[in-house]
């Protein structure tokens, strides 16, 4: 079964003719670490979904590149703010290993979703998820130290601590580099 079908009936019911009219606008991408899915200034025509490798969002601040967030397999990953209200998009998606990925244009999503009722359950239940699971994250780590906001990234997401690259995961938390070292080493 295609890993994007089955990740939607984890959360809802769709025909067989759903899952055809799914298959057939599908696009399937392998691209090397370092390939940039989306660009700040441009607005996100995409909605992506992780069979393998990991993903990241990040934007510049004073030049200095700062990372949201870190996807892993089994995820799905947009620009939010620029795919759901047609605006420019304020960050970058990169990929961060070699990885296989499946995505969705948004008019024809959008179609899918007026055709099939369970489709828009579908994003409502997958965004609904995705936003308790940042919220959850984000209102403990801002008081917790360093050590702790570490903690919960590996409880939260253990796979990515061991596959992403160190400075991306400080930024994410927050941190420098060199505080993640010392409490990787202390752990």
């Amino acid at each position: 079964m295609n890993p994007f079908i089955k990740y939607i009936k984890q959360y809802v019911t769709i025909s067989e003719i759903t899952e055809k009219e799914i298959l057939s606008i599908l696009l399937k991408e392998n691209v090397s670490k370092g390939h940039v899915f989306l660009e700040e200034g441009s607005i996100c025509n995409r909605i992506y979904f992780i069979i393998e490798g990991t993903l990241r969002t990040y934007f510049y601040q004073n030049g200095k590149d700062i990372t949201y967030w870190i996807y892993p397999e089994n995820m799905m990953v947009t620009s939010w703010h620029s795919y759901i209200l047609r605006k420019p998009s304020l960050e970058y998606i990169e990929a961060t290993e070699n990885a296989t990925v499946l995505s969705i244009n948004y008019i024809e999503w959008q179609e899918l979703y007026e055709k099939h009722p369970q489709l828009e359950r579908f994003g409502r239940l997958m965004i609904e998820e995705q936003m308790a699971l940042l919220d959850d994250f984000y209102k403990g780590y801002y008081l917790l130290s360093a050590k702790e906001k570490y903690e919960l990234l590996v409880r939260s997401f253990p796979s990515i601590t061991q596959r992403t690259n160190l400075g991306h995961i400080a930024s994410m938390l927050g941190i420098s580099q060199e505080t993640l070292s010392r409490i990787r080493k202390k752990l």
